[in-house]
């Protein structure tokens, strides 16, 4: 008899129906085991009393099942097809007819016999083909609608326990305790094992990490063992599953000749039956799940392997989600290593804090330091430690921190700019000093907190750390000297690790939040309804302030600026005239609204609108036109924002 793949699992019984003369057996075949089991009807549920008949020739049912065509024996005791006959029944007509699913598969075979040896006639057999139609449609429908709801229960139970392991960021060993004990109690098995394939194995050699929860019912969490198993070699099912990549049906372990022992090796466990699966990820094998012996000692059916399927699809999310935590777990602690060899490389010179701290941490500034117009020079570089840290003494005396550490982390923040032509120690020095002179000329209006909150970052993280004068110190710090055009082309890290505008458009965003931080703060100066009070007023002005002190060389006498300036071309490769609109559009709007609020700020101002004509008059003398902004915007005669200035007043 051939062997029905399209229906792996029939169970073989007949039940006696009694129509009048006539006698009726069901015989529900099984084709994957190549054989009829068939019960004897005398002894209805003594499963000892099964009888194997995996020859065709010998009962007709088995050629029916086999050719899936009705069957009338006039005659059966002389029928020499079939020695048995009917088996135990003394049938002298007997018609046999197959119950066929749409499908295609074979179901049973229904029995219909006499004792007499009146013959069947057309009306009963087509009464008979009619129901065994009906009937195979009906097992159909009864199968899918049965399994339907078996898979539709297994997800909701599946995607519940999913939708819990991901919001709470659930061990693997909790994902896979729950998940196994579902499956095992939809199936009815007894063990269940889980592996996942190691990626960094070498060669042909297959290793895995496996889970296994024995043969305890309790639900306690499934242990891993320690060691890698070999999965390369072994003659187990799981080894034959990893290396195939195709699913398995072990019926019969004992008679099936690919596996040699008893005892799987791996799992330690007298198999008889199991059931695994490769977890796949495109065509590679990333796990395998076993379920060995189910509890009613059958072998799995088709409704299983099913059932068994849908469940694997899950699977692959685990093993996923194991291996994220397992890279997210590697490099979490190499960047421990890092950090730490980080740290040791970000000490500052011994030396070079200790000829800081004989000047008890500070060098004292020259008379020009207190002045808007006040510039690191080339000869004076070598007192910017001393410098910063002068300004953090005075702006918030000695008791808020220890000098020799206000040293050490000065002198370790300077270490870590760049030799860039722009971004380097001298611009985040500038940033600072010029921070420095609008809070220290404008006393009381920002407390200890605010004012450490952009200066003190890492000093005393109990004061909320980051504050506005250490953003200046900070604020382009380890820059790369180059735009994003380049860090995108190049792929360079920060690229990747940022997906938005890192470094190029600049301007443009910057100038975007300033029209959009005016036409907020602007309203409120001009009506004079600006609350220090407000702590939304006070946030904008801060972004003011951050952004007029990142801009102050903007600011500086023309030299200065110019020199400037030409850092930042020759960094970014710009062209000198797009200065003058990034005066207008940037810095002078910035400027006017600080000096509003404070008027002590007027020098920035000043020095930035000669700068302005500055670059006018060397545009002009290489013999360029060029556009100048203001011209051709009409003055308001309403709702300008009135600066003040001290000659003013």
């Amino acid at each position: 008899m051939t062997e029905n793949s399209k229906n792996p699992e029939r169970h073989e019984i007949n039940i006696p129906i009694e129509i009048g003369t006539y006698m009726c057996n069901i015989n529900i075949h099984d084709s994957k085991a190549n054989m009829l089991i068939v019960q004897d009807h005398l002894k209805l549920g003594n499963n000892d009393n099964i009888n194997k008949l995996p020859e065709e020739n010998k009962v007709p049912a088995a050629h029916v099942a086999s050719t899936k065509e009705y069957l009338l024996i006039e005659d059966v005791q002389r029928d020499r097809r079939f020695a048995e006959g009917l088996k135990w029944i003394e049938a002298k007509v007997a018609l046999c007819m197959p119950i066929v699913k749409p499908d295609g598969d074979c179901y049973a075979v229904l029995e219909l016999y006499r004792t007499d040896s009146e013959n069947y006639d057309a009306n009963v057999i087509y009464t008979v083909v009619s129901i065994a139609c009906w009937a195979g449609a009906a097992v159909h429908q009864a199968q899918a609608r049965i399994l339907l709801q078996k898979t539709s229960h297994l997800n909701q139970e599946l995607r519940a326990l999913l939708n819990n392991y991901f919001s709470d960021l659930a061990s693997l060993d909790t994902m896979l305790t729950d998940m196994l004990a579902v499956i095992k109690s939809f199936i009815g098995t007894m063990r269940s094992s889980f592996f996942i394939m190691d990626k960094e194995h070498i060669g042909d050699h297959i290793q895995a990490d496996m889970w296994d929860d024995g043969w305890s019912a309790e639900q306690s969490a499934m242990p891993k063992k320690r060691n890698k198993i070999n999965l390369s070699t072994d003659q187990t099912p799981a080894g034959l599953v990893a290396r195939t990549g195709k699913p398995l049906n072990v019926r019969d372990a004992f008679k099936d000749p690919r596996f040699l022992k008893e005892i799987d090796p791996v799992t330690g466990t007298v198999v008889r039956s199991c059931l695994l699966a490769p977890v796949m990820d495109k065509d590679t094998v990333i796990g395998v799940v076993q379920l060995t012996n189910k509890t009613n000692f059958t072998p799995f059916n088709s409704e299983d392997e099913k059932i068994f399927e849908v469940f694997v699809n899950y699977c692959s999310l685990i093993v996923h989600f194991y291996n994220m935590q397992q890279q997210k777990i590697f490099h979490e602690n190499l960047n421990k290593v890092f950090g730490t060899l980080m740290g040791l490389h970000l000490k500052p010179c011994r030396h070079e804090l200790e000829e800081l701290m004989e000047s008890n941490g500070v060098v004292l500034p020259s008379n020009n330091f207190r002045s808007y117009d006040f510039h690191i020079s080339e000869c004076s570089k070598e007192d910017m430690p001393g410098l910063l840290c002068y300004m953090f003494v005075e702006t918030f005396a000695d008791g808020n921190f220890e000098r020799r550490i206000l040293a050490d982390f000065v002198l370790t923040i300077l270490s870590c700019y760049r030799q860039n032509p722009y971004h380097n120690a001298e611009h985040a020095f500038c940033f600072t000093h010029t921070m420095y002179m609008i809070l220290s000329s404008n006393p009381g209006y920002f407390d200890f907190v605010e004012v450490t909150f952009l200066f003190l970052a890492f000093i005393d993280c109990h004061l909320l750390t980051a504050a506005l004068m250490l953003g200046g110190i900070c604020h382009d710090l380890d820059h790369p000297g180059f735009n994003n055009n380049f860090l995108i082309m190049s792929r360079h890290p920060l690229a990747q690790m940022y997906k938005t505008s890192t470094l190029e458009h600049h301007h443009f965003f910057l100038a975007k939040h300033i029209i959009e931080l005016r036409a907020q703060l602007s309203p409120l100066l001009a009506d004079g309804t600006f609350e220090w009070t407000d702590n939304s007023h006070r946030k904008m002005l801060k972004g003011i302030l951050m952004t007029t002190s990142d801009l102050s060389g903007c600011c500086k006498p023309f030299g200065v600026s110019k020199a400037i300036a030409e850092c930042v071309y020759e960094e970014f490769y710009n062209q000198p005239a797009e200065q003058i609109q990034f005066l207008s559009v940037v810095i002078i709007p910035c400027l006017m609204m600080l000096q509003t609020l404070f008027p002590n700020t007027s020098p920035l101002m000043e020095n930035c609108k000669k700068t302005q004509e500055a670059w006018h008059e060397e545009i002009e003398i290489r013999g360029q036109k060029l556009w100048r902004q203001e011209d051709s915007v009409r003055k308001p005669s309403r709702g300008l924002v009135q600066v003040k200035t001290e000659s003013s007043e």
